[in-house]
Order: structure tokens, then sequence, then C-alpha cells
């Protein structure tokens, strides 16, 4: 099912030439963010969680974008894009050629990290919670087990760990395909 969902997806944004040798990049890009995503909410730090992670996805992207081009286009083509429509673009150019490259790694680096501090944040705010609460009743400030944040932490380990690690690895695959897309002159 998985297999037949990725092909009709990609085959529904790329065309049937492309469509064969991207689903398996595609295919295995999702299972690998899946993974890394979701790994959070066994105690192990998501390895989207580190920038050299997300920066080597985008640049494995980056490369068959433009791999693409120029196959398309050939290496003339490609090259005269650069100056297109006139030649003062040249640095806008340039710079839009690299924006996928900066665009797909930050994305995904920055909502996997933030929902990791958002989530340490909520367990160490817990924990000091915790301790306020016994040290009324015992009169000191002694350390105890964190019970409030089994109680909080699920519902938000849902939304950060589960349902943002699905969410940003389908923007990291539609981007993928619409950036390929993009760069084919003729769809059939």
């Amino acid at each position: 099912m998985f297999v037949e969902w990725i092909d009709t997806m990609v085959e529904s944004t790329v065309n049937k030439k492309y469509a064969k040798w991207l689903s398996p990049y595609i295919g295995s890009i999702s299972i690998y963010l899946v993974v890394s995503n979701l790994s959070g909410l066994f105690g192990f730090n998501q390895p989207t969680r580190n920038f050299s992670v997300t920066l080597t996805l985008a640049i494995i992207t980056w490369v068959m974008v433009q791999w693409t081009a120029i196959k398309e286009t050939k290496i003339s083509g490609y090259a005269k894009s650069f100056v297109e429509p006139f030649a003062f673009l040249l640095i806008p150019n340039f710079f839009g050629k690299i924006a996928p490259l900066i665009s797909l790694s930050m994305r995904l680096f920055g909502n996997i990290l933030s929902g990791s501090i958002i989530m340490a944040l909520l367990y160490g705010f817990a924990s000091y919670v915790s301790n306020a609460i016994v040290g009324l009743f015992t009169g000191g400030g002694a350390s105890v087990f964190n019970f409030i944040a089994p109680i909080i932490a699920p519902a938000l380990h849902g939304y950060f760990d589960v349902f943002a690690g699905f969410i940003q690895m389908f923007i990291f695959i539609t981007l993928t395909m619409v950036y390929i897309t993009n760069e084919i002159p003729n769809q059939e």
C-alpha cells in the first residue's frame, strides 16, 4: 500500500518519465524522515534535529533538481537560465537556484528542533511545578517524581512528534517533487 501511495503521488505530480526514478527516492526519504521524526517518542534524539542531517538531505534533493534541469535543457540551456530574461538578473537567478537548498534544510531542521525545545521546556516546567507542589505539603524542597509531565506530555508528544513529524515528511517530499517538476519544461 505504501509503494502504491508513493507511486500514485509521484505520478500525479511529476510526469511518468521522471516518476520511475523519483518514486524510490521519495519512498526512501519518506520512511527515513518518519522514523527519524518519530524517534523522539522513544527517548532518542531525532536525527533531523541536527542541521547536518537536514542539510545533507536537502543537498541530495537539490542535486537531483539541478541534474533534472541540466538533463532537460542541456548545459547551455542551464547556463542560459541564469541570465534569463535579462542579463542583469544573474545574481537573483543564482540565488533562486540556491533557495530550495536553504528552504528544505532550514524548514525541516527548524520545525523538528523547535518541537524538541518546547517539549524540553515543558518537562522542565512540569518538574519545577511538581517539586513546588510537594514542597508546599512537606515543607521542604526535596526532589520528587515529576508527576505532572505524564499528564500533559502525551498530547503534546502527539502533536510535536507524530503530527509534526508526518507533516514535515510530507512537506519535504512534496517540495522535492514540485522543485523537480518546475525544471521539466514540457509536461506530458
